[in-house]
């Protein structure tokens, strides 16, 4: 990957980001060794840029899909094997697995690996700041060996550890199982400490209720909330910002303008050792940038049930 290729595919990670705090996520993974930072973050670029095509999926979405009958991925989404409901104690939003859900030969592993990112790049656009991670619960009431599937588990742990890295506040295992006991033995084999240290395990909605208030916690988990996942199909008309061509070019315009002059305050500010006029001046611009981003976000990203359903 050139220089440019590598700086472009920076900033498309940035989103609505502030972009200290994405090189803060790589910097803090590999315990501030630059190098090994540095490192991580062009693997990921290459990652998102070349094999996984992430811009793309998202810009797609689930109205694509739709339309090109990429019937693997819309029956995740569908369903809702993996949902966004809610909110943590610590304001996270709340990801639940639904593992009964899952059953390794509805789909192949190109589709549930796509359905995985366009989960994890949903759930990016519910954070509020200054909260910068997640909560994820992987529910397994009814599971049972016929819903095992390793591929998936290890591709969502290379997510978190080498794509997403502190992007995990807290993993809950919600009612295991007997039989997860040896599944669990061989998945904790393949976890970073780190990671690890922030997985826990919880047998009832009183242990969940450490995580969530009460009275939020789903009916489905045991709470008293009657909210199901009921998908709704994407709507008529909903993305045709998409297809306006001309006004996502002025809005990236615009936006290439502010993250140069971005660029050039950080040069300022390294220079200058950090005098705090310009330091407010950088964080005056990430603060345009999310700005741009918001009104630049419905001609990059197709709508998606959470859209559609005004999640907040």
């Amino acid at each position: 990957m050139s220089a440019e290729e590598l700086r472009v595919a920076f900033w498309d990670m940035v989103k609505a980001d502030h972009p200290d705090g994405l090189l803060l996520r790589f910097l803090r993974a590999r315990k501030w060794d630059t190098s090994k930072a540095l490192v991580m973050m062009v693997s990921t670029m290459h990652w998102r840029l070349r094999e996984m095509d992430v811009e793309n999926l998202v810009f797609r979405g689930e109205g694509a899909a739709a339309r090109e009958r990429d019937e693997g991925f819309l029956k995740q989404v569908r369903m809702g094997k993996s949902i966004i409901a809610g909110r943590d104690l610590k304001h996270r939003p709340v990801v639940i697995v639904r593992a009964r859900l899952h059953k390794p030969g509805d789909q192949n592993a190109e589709a549930l690996e796509r359905f995985t990112v366009y989960m994890i790049e949903t759930a990016r656009l519910c954070l509020k700041d200054p909260v910068d991670t997640a909560a994820v619960i992987i529910d397994l009431s009814q599971f049972s060996l016929a819903n095992m599937d390793y591929a998936p588990v290890k591709f969502m742990i290379k997510c978190f550890e080498a794509h997403y890295p502190e992007s995990l506040g807290v993993a809950i295992i919600y009612k295991a199982p007997w039989i997860f006991q040896g599944i669990w033995k061989v998945v904790k084999g393949w976890l970073d400490p780190v990671v690890a240290s922030k997985i826990s395990f919880a047998r009832s909605p009183e242990d969940l209720a450490q995580h969530i208030e009460s009275s939020s916690i789903l009916a489905e988990l045991g709470g008293p909330r009657k909210w199901s996942y009921n998908y709704i199909e994407p709507l008529a008309h909903e993305n045709d910002k998409l297809e306006d061509a001309a006004t996502r070019a002025t809005l990236k315009s615009a936006r290439q303008q502010i993250v140069t002059q971005y660029e050039h305050s950080t040069w300022d500010w390294i220079l200058a050792h950090d005098q705090p006029g310009l330091v407010a001046r950088r964080n005056a611009l990430a603060t345009d940038l999310r700005r741009n981003y918001i009104e630049l976000d419905p001609y990059l990203r197709a709508r998606t049930i959470y859209d559609r359903m005004d999640y907040a």
